[in-house]
Protein backbone atom coordinates (compact mmCIF):
# COMPACT_ATOMS: atom_id res chain seq x y z
CA UNK A 1 0.00 0.00 0.00
CA UNK A 2 2.80 2.58 1.07
CA UNK A 3 5.13 2.12 -2.47
CA UNK A 4 1.45 2.25 -4.18
CA UNK A 5 0.19 5.71 -2.45
CA UNK A 6 4.21 6.84 -2.42
CA UNK A 7 4.30 7.17 -6.96
CA UNK A 8 0.24 8.53 -6.66
CA UNK A 9 0.98 11.11 -4.43
CA UNK A 10 3.91 12.50 -6.04
CA UNK A 11 2.40 13.10 -8.92
CA UNK A 12 -0.44 15.10 -6.84
CA UNK A 13 0.98 16.71 -4.66
CA UNK A 14 -0.55 20.28 -3.71
CA UNK A 15 -3.56 19.04 -6.01
CA UNK A 16 -6.60 18.96 -3.54
CA UNK A 17 -9.18 21.82 -2.77
CA UNK A 18 -11.11 21.83 0.68
CA UNK A 19 -7.65 21.88 2.56
CA UNK A 20 -9.46 22.93 5.74
CA UNK A 21 -10.53 19.06 5.94
CA UNK A 22 -7.01 17.91 7.29
CA UNK A 23 -7.34 20.09 10.18
CA UNK A 24 -7.81 17.85 12.66
CA UNK A 25 -9.99 19.24 15.98
CA UNK A 26 -9.60 18.49 19.62
CA UNK A 27 -7.38 19.66 22.27
CA UNK A 28 -6.51 16.26 22.96
CA UNK A 29 -5.35 14.46 19.92
CA UNK A 30 -3.64 17.43 18.87
CA UNK A 31 -1.38 17.02 21.90
CA UNK A 32 -0.99 13.18 20.69
CA UNK A 33 0.71 14.27 17.52
CA UNK A 34 -2.65 13.37 16.10
CA UNK A 35 -2.03 9.71 16.32
CA UNK A 36 -5.47 9.20 17.17
CA UNK A 37 -7.60 6.79 14.97
CA UNK A 38 -6.98 3.51 17.25
CA UNK A 39 -7.70 5.57 20.58
CA UNK A 40 -10.75 7.03 19.05
CA UNK A 41 -12.75 6.53 22.38
CA UNK A 42 -13.99 10.12 23.19
CA UNK A 43 -16.24 12.22 20.59
CA UNK A 44 -13.13 13.66 18.57
CA UNK A 45 -13.41 9.63 16.97
CA UNK A 46 -16.06 11.90 14.80
CA UNK A 47 -13.17 13.01 12.69
CA UNK A 48 -10.40 10.60 13.12
CA UNK A 49 -12.03 7.68 13.22
CA UNK A 50 -15.93 7.11 13.14
CA UNK A 51 -15.88 3.42 14.39
CA UNK A 52 -14.80 4.99 17.94
CA UNK A 53 -17.82 6.18 18.40
CA UNK A 54 -19.42 2.68 18.92
CA UNK A 55 -17.78 2.45 22.31
CA UNK A 56 -19.24 5.44 24.13
CA UNK A 57 -22.32 5.05 26.85
CA UNK A 58 -22.96 8.74 27.29
CA UNK A 59 -23.96 11.24 25.59
CA UNK A 60 -20.84 13.56 24.84
CA UNK A 61 -20.79 17.06 23.75
CA UNK A 62 -17.61 18.14 22.32
CA UNK A 63 -16.04 21.59 21.22
CA UNK A 64 -12.74 23.56 20.22
CA UNK A 65 -11.64 26.37 19.08
CA UNK A 66 -8.13 27.11 17.32
CA UNK A 67 -6.89 30.34 17.02
CA UNK A 68 -4.23 30.37 14.04
CA UNK A 69 -1.22 32.32 12.05
CA UNK A 70 -2.76 34.72 9.94
CA UNK A 71 -5.69 35.24 12.14
CA UNK A 72 -7.25 32.58 10.85
CA UNK A 73 -9.79 30.80 12.95
CA UNK A 74 -10.80 27.35 13.22
CA UNK A 75 -13.87 25.97 15.28
CA UNK A 76 -15.36 22.88 16.31
CA UNK A 77 -18.60 21.59 17.73
CA UNK A 78 -20.19 17.75 18.31
CA UNK A 79 -22.44 15.86 19.65
CA UNK A 80 -22.58 11.77 19.58
CA UNK A 81 -25.93 10.01 21.37
CA UNK A 82 -26.07 6.14 21.93
CA UNK A 83 -29.05 5.53 19.87
CA UNK A 84 -30.88 3.74 23.11
CA UNK A 85 -30.54 7.25 24.80
CA UNK A 86 -33.74 8.30 22.82
CA UNK A 87 -35.52 5.28 24.57
CA UNK A 88 -33.93 5.12 28.23
CA UNK A 89 -32.54 7.42 31.04
CA UNK A 90 -28.79 6.33 31.03
CA UNK A 91 -28.99 4.34 34.21
CA UNK A 92 -31.59 2.62 32.50
CA UNK A 93 -29.92 1.66 29.17
CA UNK A 94 -29.92 -2.02 28.42
CA UNK A 95 -26.34 -3.67 28.50
CA UNK A 96 -26.58 -4.86 25.02
CA UNK A 97 -27.08 -1.33 24.08
CA UNK A 98 -25.94 -0.86 20.82
CA UNK A 99 -25.68 2.18 17.98
CA UNK A 100 -24.21 5.94 18.48
CA UNK A 101 -25.03 8.39 15.96
CA UNK A 102 -23.15 11.78 15.93
CA UNK A 103 -22.93 15.13 14.48
CA UNK A 104 -20.36 17.66 14.09
CA UNK A 105 -19.81 20.77 12.62
CA UNK A 106 -16.17 22.55 11.52
CA UNK A 107 -15.02 25.79 10.52
CA UNK A 108 -12.55 27.83 8.80
CA UNK A 109 -12.74 31.07 8.35
CA UNK A 110 -10.90 34.68 7.69
CA UNK A 111 -11.85 38.40 7.42
CA UNK A 112 -10.76 42.03 6.38
CA UNK A 113 -9.00 40.22 3.37
CA UNK A 114 -7.79 43.27 0.96
CA UNK A 115 -8.70 43.49 -2.26
CA UNK A 116 -6.68 44.49 -4.91
CA UNK A 117 -6.27 43.92 -8.30
CA UNK A 118 -9.41 45.83 -9.87
CA UNK A 119 -7.32 48.32 -10.60
CA UNK A 120 -3.92 49.45 -11.65
CA UNK A 121 -3.41 51.27 -8.13
CA UNK A 122 -1.76 49.52 -5.23
CA UNK A 123 -4.02 51.21 -3.06
CA UNK A 124 -6.62 48.11 -1.47
CA UNK A 125 -10.42 48.51 -2.99
CA UNK A 126 -11.89 46.90 0.25
CA UNK A 127 -11.95 43.90 2.15
CA UNK A 128 -13.21 40.46 1.74
CA UNK A 129 -13.58 37.46 3.85
CA UNK A 130 -13.53 33.40 2.97
CA UNK A 131 -15.16 30.52 5.23
CA UNK A 132 -14.92 27.09 5.07
CA UNK A 133 -17.35 24.86 6.52
CA UNK A 134 -18.35 20.96 6.77
CA UNK A 135 -21.26 19.34 8.52
CA UNK A 136 -21.12 15.78 9.28
CA UNK A 137 -23.29 12.50 10.75
CA UNK A 138 -22.25 9.64 11.75
CA UNK A 139 -23.14 6.46 12.70
CA UNK A 140 -20.98 3.73 14.44
CA UNK A 141 -21.74 0.11 15.75
CA UNK A 142 -20.14 -2.44 17.56
CA UNK A 143 -20.20 -5.72 15.33
CA UNK A 144 -18.84 -8.25 17.93
CA UNK A 145 -15.41 -9.99 18.92
CA UNK A 146 -14.25 -6.31 19.80
CA UNK A 147 -14.74 -4.91 16.17
CA UNK A 148 -16.47 -1.52 15.49
CA UNK A 149 -17.44 -0.34 11.94
CA UNK A 150 -18.84 3.31 11.95
CA UNK A 151 -19.21 5.82 8.62
CA UNK A 152 -19.85 9.45 8.40
CA UNK A 153 -21.83 11.50 5.39
CA UNK A 154 -20.60 15.42 5.14
CA UNK A 155 -21.91 18.35 2.87
CA UNK A 156 -18.81 20.92 2.49
CA UNK A 157 -19.65 24.68 1.53
CA UNK A 158 -16.66 27.33 1.02
CA UNK A 159 -16.97 30.71 0.34
CA UNK A 160 -14.81 33.11 -0.96
CA UNK A 161 -16.11 36.28 -1.10
CA UNK A 162 -18.78 36.43 -3.31
CA UNK A 163 -17.94 32.96 -4.72
CA UNK A 164 -19.16 29.44 -3.54
CA UNK A 165 -18.97 26.04 -3.85
CA UNK A 166 -20.32 23.02 -2.43
CA UNK A 167 -19.00 19.13 -2.36
CA UNK A 168 -19.83 15.80 -0.42
CA UNK A 169 -17.86 13.41 0.95
CA UNK A 170 -17.73 10.43 3.25
CA UNK A 171 -15.92 8.79 5.85
CA UNK A 172 -15.66 5.66 6.69
CA UNK A 173 -13.56 3.57 9.82
CA UNK A 174 -12.94 0.16 11.49
CA UNK A 175 -11.44 -0.37 14.59
CA UNK A 176 -10.26 -3.53 16.49
CA UNK A 177 -10.18 -3.59 20.33
CA UNK A 178 -8.83 -6.61 22.34
CA UNK A 179 -6.73 -7.30 25.82
CA UNK A 180 -3.44 -7.97 25.17
CA UNK A 181 -1.45 -7.90 27.94
CA UNK A 182 -3.30 -9.13 31.02
CA UNK A 183 -0.65 -8.83 33.89
CA UNK A 184 -0.28 -5.06 33.24
CA UNK A 185 -4.15 -4.48 32.20
CA UNK A 186 -3.20 -3.45 28.92
CA UNK A 187 -5.07 -3.44 26.07
CA UNK A 188 -4.17 -2.99 21.85
CA UNK A 189 -6.03 -1.87 19.07
CA UNK A 190 -6.13 -1.56 15.41
CA UNK A 191 -7.61 0.67 12.99
CA UNK A 192 -8.25 1.51 9.66
CA UNK A 193 -10.48 4.04 7.44
CA UNK A 194 -10.63 6.45 4.81
CA UNK A 195 -11.59 10.30 4.57
CA UNK A 196 -12.62 12.62 2.04
CA UNK A 197 -14.14 10.31 -0.18
CA UNK A 198 -16.43 12.36 -2.68
CA UNK A 199 -17.09 15.13 -5.31
CA UNK A 200 -15.05 17.87 -6.63
CA UNK A 201 -16.00 21.55 -5.03
CA UNK A 202 -16.49 24.11 -7.85
CA UNK A 203 -15.98 27.56 -8.13
CA UNK A 204 -16.50 28.99 -11.42
CA UNK A 205 -14.64 26.55 -13.47
CA UNK A 206 -11.97 25.55 -11.26
CA UNK A 207 -12.21 22.09 -9.93
CA UNK A 208 -10.15 20.28 -7.81
CA UNK A 209 -10.87 17.13 -5.71
CA UNK A 210 -11.20 16.85 -1.93
CA UNK A 211 -8.01 15.32 -0.31
CA UNK A 212 -8.51 12.09 0.41
CA UNK A 213 -6.83 9.87 2.75
CA UNK A 214 -6.29 6.33 3.70
CA UNK A 215 -5.18 5.55 7.52
CA UNK A 216 -4.16 2.92 9.53
CA UNK A 217 -2.95 2.86 13.10
CA UNK A 218 -2.23 0.78 16.27
CA UNK A 219 -2.47 1.79 20.11
CA UNK A 220 -1.39 0.35 23.35
CA UNK A 221 -2.99 0.98 26.64
CA UNK A 222 -1.61 -0.19 30.06
CA UNK A 223 -3.06 0.20 33.84
CA UNK A 224 -5.85 2.36 32.28
CA UNK A 225 -3.02 5.34 32.41
CA UNK A 226 -0.30 5.38 29.86
CA UNK A 227 -1.17 5.28 26.08
CA UNK A 228 1.03 5.02 23.45
CA UNK A 229 -0.45 5.38 19.73
CA UNK A 230 0.71 5.51 15.84
CA UNK A 231 -0.79 6.31 12.67
CA UNK A 232 -0.02 6.33 8.94
CA UNK A 233 -1.42 8.24 6.64
CA UNK A 234 -1.29 8.17 2.62
CA UNK A 235 -2.95 11.01 0.93
CA UNK A 236 -3.67 11.25 -2.63
CA UNK A 237 -1.55 14.65 -2.75
CA UNK A 238 1.55 13.92 -0.66
CA UNK A 239 4.02 11.49 0.95
CA UNK A 240 2.63 9.09 3.53
CA UNK A 241 2.61 10.62 6.91
CA UNK A 242 3.38 9.14 10.14
CA UNK A 243 1.97 10.62 13.88
CA UNK A 244 3.09 8.90 16.83
CA UNK A 245 1.82 9.86 20.66
CA UNK A 246 1.69 9.41 23.93
CA UNK A 247 -1.06 10.21 27.05
CA UNK A 248 -0.53 10.16 30.68
CA UNK A 249 -3.44 9.93 32.72
CA UNK A 250 -3.56 10.42 36.39
CA UNK A 251 -6.51 9.71 38.57
CA UNK A 252 -6.24 11.98 41.81
CA UNK A 253 -9.46 10.82 42.92
CA UNK A 254 -12.74 9.06 41.80
CA UNK A 255 -14.09 12.54 40.01
CA UNK A 256 -10.38 14.26 39.43
CA UNK A 257 -7.89 13.82 36.89
CA UNK A 258 -4.81 15.37 34.90
CA UNK A 259 -3.12 13.95 32.12
CA UNK A 260 0.33 15.09 30.06
CA UNK A 261 0.16 14.82 26.05
CA UNK A 262 3.12 14.42 23.77
CA UNK A 263 3.71 13.52 19.75
CA UNK A 264 5.13 14.58 16.70
CA UNK A 265 3.19 14.29 12.94
CA UNK A 266 5.53 14.59 9.74
CA UNK A 267 2.76 16.34 8.40
CA UNK A 268 3.50 19.21 9.81
CA UNK A 269 7.03 19.39 9.80
CA UNK A 270 9.23 22.56 8.92
CA UNK A 271 12.89 22.96 8.17
CA UNK A 272 12.97 25.65 10.59
CA UNK A 273 11.89 25.40 14.31
CA UNK A 274 10.06 22.78 16.50
CA UNK A 275 6.86 22.34 14.15
CA UNK A 276 6.06 18.54 13.70
CA UNK A 277 5.90 18.44 17.67
CA UNK A 278 3.07 18.92 20.16
CA UNK A 279 2.19 18.97 24.15
CA UNK A 280 -0.59 19.03 25.83
CA UNK A 281 -2.51 18.70 28.96
CA UNK A 282 -5.78 18.28 30.24
CA UNK A 283 -7.77 18.55 33.34
CA UNK A 284 -11.01 16.11 34.09
CA UNK A 285 -13.51 17.00 36.65
CA UNK A 286 -16.36 14.00 36.86
CA UNK A 287 -18.31 14.50 33.39
CA UNK A 288 -16.28 17.16 32.21
CA UNK A 289 -13.14 17.78 30.76
CA UNK A 290 -10.86 20.58 29.47
CA UNK A 291 -7.81 20.22 27.31
CA UNK A 292 -5.21 22.38 25.97
CA UNK A 293 -2.29 21.38 23.08
CA UNK A 294 0.28 23.92 21.54
CA UNK A 295 1.22 22.43 17.75
CA UNK A 296 3.90 24.36 16.40
CA UNK A 297 4.50 25.28 12.74
CA UNK A 298 7.77 26.66 12.24
CA UNK A 299 8.36 30.05 10.32
CA UNK A 300 4.60 30.69 10.46
CA UNK A 301 4.31 30.69 13.96
CA UNK A 302 2.69 28.66 16.99
CA UNK A 303 -0.97 27.75 17.22
CA UNK A 304 -2.89 27.21 20.38
CA UNK A 305 -5.96 25.00 20.98
CA UNK A 306 -8.17 24.80 23.71
CA UNK A 307 -11.97 22.20 24.06
CA UNK A 308 -13.89 21.11 26.34
CA UNK A 309 -15.94 18.00 26.43
CA UNK A 310 -18.95 16.86 28.31
CA UNK A 311 -21.04 13.72 29.27
CA UNK A 312 -23.78 13.04 31.11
Amino acid sequence: LSPVFAEFSSKDKGTSGAQFLKIGPGARPAGMGEAFSAVSDDIHGLYYNPAGLASLRAVEFGGMHNQYFQSLDYNFGAVAVPVQRFRHKKEEMPEDANGVLGLAVYNLSVNDLQRRGLSDSNIPSGTFGASDSAYALSYARRMGKGLSLGVTGKAIMQKIDDKSATSFAMDAGALLRRECAARVSGDCAVSAGLRNLGTRPKFDRASDPLPLLLYTGGSFRMFHRLTLALDLDFPRDNEMQVAVGAEYTHPFSEAFNASLRGGYYTQNTDPSGLAGLSLGAGLGYKQVSFDFAWVPFGVLGNTFRYSVLLKF
